[in-house]
């Protein structure tokens, strides 16, 4: 049977996860439950290769499920690897993007950028940061309407944009300037209730927090960006602000340190022409009826 790139690329990430459970079995506190919620993911993909056979034959519904689940698998992933990081790298090492940071601005740029802060800023800016959780979806639908091999290529591109990232998350695994530097932030940020029901529910949702390096907000968001910038150029325009607003946000909310943010912004630049090739040499080996 066929094998889907999207569906390829999540079964390699899959069984790249596993893998580490099981080499990291002993240092982790729950292991069972892991390989559980992957063996789970992986009959999930088994459906998916099953179905992405049919897809002419099935209703509209099943087709656009069969090609958007990556917004809930990418998700799923993401909530796993929380342990996995602990276990394979140990502690944090934030005073090593601290360092960086100091090395290119002499400060800390959090704290520096505390002159500034302003409630209806403040406001602006986590708005910004939240729409990150949006982007990706809203341009794939956009595109997958419009040509629906345009869609299927942006969402494989884009969820290996995401898989980079957490590989990231592992090579230098950190908790942001919202923990490091709490000591040293003299302003509160979430003095309203905007700010405070959004940066609580990211908090809460998130529960994989060495997720720092690269920054996967400016990545993602500057991944949407390149490919409007290519296939859908009012769509571009309409989100430039937006993107530059949301890589405003992960400095000024607290969530990143700048080398952060250009480990994302440089990460994007290449993985995005870096996925589209994969996808189309993947396509071109004998799934090209899908494409």
């Amino acid at each position: 049977m066929r094998i889907r790139p999207l569906e390829g690329l999540n079964l390699i990430a899959l069984l790249t996860l596993s893998l580490l459970t099981l080499v990291f079995y002993s240092e982790l506190k729950e292991p069972g439950e892991i390989l559980l919620r992957f063996a789970l993911m992986g009959a999930f993909l088994a459906l998916a290769v099953f179905l992405a056979g049919r897809l002419e034959r099935l209703p509209t519904a099943i087709r656009v499920a069969v090609d958007f689940y990556p917004a809930a698998f990418i998700p799923l992933l993401f909530e796993s690897l929380g342990p996995l990081i602990t276990a394979a790298r140990g502690h944090a090492r934030d005073e090593l993007l601290i360092a960086a940071d100091r090395a290119l601005f002499g400060t800390d740029v959090t704290v520096w950028l505390e002159r500034l802060v302003r409630p209806w800023l403040t406001n602006l800016l986590y708005v910004c940061y939240a729409s990150y959780y949006f982007l990706g979806v809203s341009l794939a639908a956009l595109l997958w309407r419009r040509n629906v091999a345009d869609g299927r290529r942006f969402i494989f591109t884009l969820s290996f944009c995401y898989l980079v990232s957490y590989a990231g998350y592992f090579t230098v695994p950190a908790l942001g300037p919202r923990f490091a530097l709490a000591s040293a932030q003299s302003v509160t940020l979430e003095t309203t209730p905007l700010s405070r029901a959004i940066s609580t529910t990211i908090n809460e949702l998130e529960r994989t927090k060495l997720d720092v390096f690269p920054s996967g907000h400016t990545m993602i968001a500057t991944a949407v960006l390149l490919v409007a910038f290519r296939r859908d150029r009012r769509a571009f325009w309409f989100l430039l602000p937006i993107v530059v607003g949301l890589i405003v946000s992960t400095v000024y909310c607290r969530y990143h340190y700048v080398v952060d943010v250009l480990a994302g912004l440089a990460l994007a630049v290449a993985t995005v022409p870096l996925g589209d090739r994969i996808y189309d040499r993947l396509a071109d080996s004998g799934e090209s009826s899908f494409s």
